[in-house]
């Protein structure tokens, strides 16, 4: 009896294209900060048995066979469709598409065709909420051509990620030539992280560059608990993985255990890892002490002391109020010498214990405690400091560790700083941001952006580019005083924190500011035209006005803020409209 032949995979692939057998299936992108959904990754699954088995494998057979177009084209509209027929629960979600993309069918005008505005309108998607995978794995030929094809999505709102970063052919230097919106760290690098220096060391380092460049970082292929709970310590911005979410049919959020991971574990990372001076508060470097009742003996504290040797002092507390400490030094200073002990061993603690000792509460910051402590005289200047809560005992500091604190701010601070302006960076900004966020109390975050400062640049060079930015921070410095956070994202974005009620015209206010005196800048010719002639970003000569500002705002008075993702996206959707509006009104 013959064997029945078994069909080639040309035969195979053949018929998944003809048929469109695919299935799509979407893997929650999860926030490591606070559990909820960024965005989907779109995968894509043979829904006939008997053929592909491993997706790659179908892959490779279209590429060598030179029908990956037809496979991508089925694969991309099974995934919009799909998509559509989850449109409200997409809608509700805020979440970001991301979609696999070969770097060889992205040059491809058809692949340009199937990505239009029209197109991607028809199964109601923003293509500002679509990102396009570009992986690692593959060799781009062209890169001059590639890079041009790159620009032309951005262009059209499309946002890029460079995928399996770890695994391809040009690493860091893709990324500093692409400027992608988002960096996939490779499932080979995110693989037992807690256990291997090498690639905690890696993934620590990534994600330095991930704060200075701007670009976040989504760890893919998280499995266990250690390795999320690792990845949140270290700092990296999103994560996917069977431990999260596994692929499903339906948009799924983050599985409960997981979501309950992060939010224990980011409540856990204290505002230490905060670098604004302000919330960087003492109670997280607080250690705990010996507490004492006031009638123990003295020979009991002494006794303790000498088996303790790292033991700073003792603290006497009676219902939770410290009454006095006493220091390791002056301990063994009044029981030592030749009556010491004799005299005192039999007292109780409360009768020589120090009543003038520096108590400051948790919520005070680093800097400010540093600079009460150091004013002390010099026979207590190095006095350990006791911490309460609410007035009642929380722990100590000693004098060594706030001055070491101290200077980590303060280069932490200058790492973080924007070089031009001297304001806080996107790291400050982000925790200002999620403080708002979780204490509830009323606030109004602005976004500034300038309008028509490309143009400027080009006709009156960086130089002056840069005093037109420095013109807007030093109004919005003016503007927030001392009660209020300016931050710089970076170019010509800015942030304000607004703790309480701006006046009804604020944002009208620092343009009328910033354009009294950034229209000072042009030659007194452009200014009576007011307008300028220069070249748009397709080469073409076009009349630009004159540069302004687009302030928008986003306040909790009559609904909270939601996430910090929330809080983001819905102030570059106002953005964006302000700015389309300001075109069509001139």
């Amino acid at each position: 009896m013959n064997e029945i032949e078994q069909p080639s995979s040309m035969d195979k692939l053949e018929k998944v294209i003809e048929k469109k057998l695919i299935t799509p299936v979407f893997q929650p992108i999860v926030s490591l900060r606070d559990g909820g959904v960024f965005g989907y990754e779109a995968l894509s699954r043979v829904s006939e048995k008997g053929l592909f088995d491993n997706v790659e494998e179908m892959f490779r057979c279209a590429e060598k066979n030179e029908l990956i177009w037809q496979l991508e084209q089925v694969c991309r509209r099974a995934i919009l469709k799909g998509v559509y027929e989850q449109k409200e629960c997409f809608d509700e979600s805020k979440a970001k598409l991301f979609i696999n993309v070969s770097p060889r069918v992205l040059h491809s005008e058809m692949f340009k065709a199937g990505f239009t505005r029209q197109y991607t309108s028809r199964y109601g998607i923003d293509t500002e909420k679509i990102v396009f995978e570009i992986t690692e794995r593959e060799r781009i030929e062209r890169e001059e051509s590639f890079i041009e094809t790159i620009n032309h999505y951005k262009e059209q709102d499309y946002m890029i990620a460079i995928d399996d970063l770890g695994t391809g052919y040009s690493g860091l230097k893709r990324i500093c030539t692409l400027f992608p919106q988002f960096v996939k760290l490779d499932i080979s690098l995110v693989r037992e992280v807690h256990i291997s220096p090498t690639k905690y060391a890696m993934i620590k380092g990534m994600v330095e560059f991930s704060e200075h460049s701007g670009i976040p970082l989504i760890a893919e292929g998280i499995e266990t608990k250690k390795e999320l709970e690792t990845l949140i310590k270290l700092g990296v911005q999103y994560g996917q993985g069977f431990y999260l979410a596994r692929p499903e049919k339906e948009l799924r959020p983050c599985i409960d255990e997981a979501y309950q991971i992060i939010l224990e574990n980011n409540s856990k990372k204290t505002t230490s890892n905060y670098l604004g001076v302000k919330r960087y508060y003492v109670k997280n470097i607080a250690i705990s002490a010996l507490t004492v009742p006031p009638d123990i003996k003295m020979e009991n504290v002494l006794s303790y002391m000498e088996k303790n040797t790292e033991a700073n002092g003792i603290c006497i507390v009676e219902n939770g109020r410290v009454l006095g400490v006493l220091t390791r030094e002056k301990l063994l200073r009044q029981m030592g010498g030749r009556y010491g002990f004799a005299l005192h061993h039999n007292r109780e603690i409360v009768e020589l214990a120090d009543k003038n000792f520096l108590q400051v509460e948790g919520t005070d910051s680093i800097s400010s405690v540093a600079k009460i402590a150091m004013e002390r005289e010099n026979d207590s200047l190095y006095d350990f400091i006791v911490v309460c809560e609410d007035g009642k005992y929380l722990g100590i500091v000693t004098v060594q560790d706030i001055l070491k604190k101290s200077m980590e701010i303060d280069v932490d601070l200058a790492k973080s700083s924007n070089p031009l302006t001297g304001l806080p960076g996107n790291i400050v900004i982000e925790e200002e941001i999620r403080a708002c966020v979780e204490d509830g109390n009323p606030c109004t975050i602005f976004y500034f952006d300038l309008d028509n400062f490309k143009a400027f640049n080009d006709v009156y060079g960086f130089e002056k580019g840069d005093e037109v930015i420095c013109i807007l921070s030093d109004i919005l410095k003016q503007k927030a005083g001392n009660k209020q956070f300016v931050g710089h994202i970076g170019g010509d974005d800015f942030v304000m924190v607004y703790r309480g009620k701006p006046a009804p015209d604020f944002t009208e206010s620092v343009r009328r500011a910033f354009e009294e005196k950034a229209h000072k800048l042009y030659s007194i010719e452009d200014r009576r035209k007011n307008c300028i002639t220069a070249c748009n970003r397709h080469g073409e000569v076009e009349v630009f006005p004159l540069v302004s500002v687009t302030g928008v705002s986003l306040t909790n008075e009559n609904e909270a803020f939601g996430t910090y993702d929330e809080v983001i996206n819905k102030l570059a959707v106002y953005k964006k409209a302000a700015k389309v509006k300001k075109r069509l009104v001139s």
